[in-house]
């Protein structure tokens, strides 16, 4: 029943990882390490007055914490924008214009980046896939992943103790720094490079025994 399982799950996977595209995986982490632009408003942001700086570092924050492609990040931006403005039209056409430029720029940087990045070795690491949570006034089942997370998990993954609820990922470099800097009592994450072993990844995952929430 259990071997049944793993394959059915491993076939879900499967299916989920042709959807997704590997570069932006590395891209949306790459957008997080960069440092906050210099904001210095300009004429075209006239119509912002002094609330210009402010609704910059704010479409910043707003896309630099995004999960999503780098491109759908205008959507985010234009967001802020328009919370901004409200109702009013002045000025509102050169400001758009203006972070969309701002946006551009930042798209540039995180690609170069991703790509020094990409030079980088890949890491094997084991990760504790959390549960789904089930939400006790909605009645209806949540998972604890975010959509990177799962993407991720979906795209690098090599081995898997179902059983344990553990996957081994080779994935790039960045990302698995990324997921091990962000470890939790709740996703777990370590490293499975293991100096002079031989043991097989399936083995290595098999032996690790993460410390959750639950067990503290």
């Amino acid at each position: 029943m259990q071997a049944r399982l793993a394959e059915v799950l491993d076939e879900e996977r499967r299916a989920f990882a042709t959807l997704v595209q590997p570069v932006p995986l590395v891209e949306a982490v790459v957008v997080r390490l960069l440092p906050d632009p210099e904001f210095t408003p300009g004429p075209e942001l006239t119509g912002l007055g002094t609330d210009a700086t402010r609704v910059m570092r704010r479409a910043w924050h707003r896309a630099s914490w995004s999960w999503y492609r780098l491109e759908d990040n205008d959507i985010t931006v234009s967001s802020v924008v328009d919370d901004a403005f409200g109702r009013r039209r002045k000025g509102r056409p050169e400001a758009e214009a203006a972070f969309e430029r701002l946006v551009a720029g930042w798209i540039s940087e995180a690609r170069k980046q991703a790509v020094l990045h990409g030079e980088a070795p890949r890491q094997l690491v084991a990760v504790k896939v959390p549960p789904v949570e089930k939400d006790t006034y909605e009645e209806r089942a949540h998972d604890p992943l975010t959509a990177w997370e799962a993407a991720v998990i979906s795209t690098y993954q090599i081995a898997a103790d179902w059983p344990a609820g553990t996957v081994a990922l080779l994935v790039p470099h960045l990302i698995g720094e990324h997921l091990i800097s962000g470890a939790t009592g709740a996703m777990p994450v370590t490293r499975l490079t293991v100096p002079d072993s031989a043991l097989p990844v399936q083995a290595l995952l098999q032996a690790w025994q993460p410390e959750t929430d639950d067990e503290e």
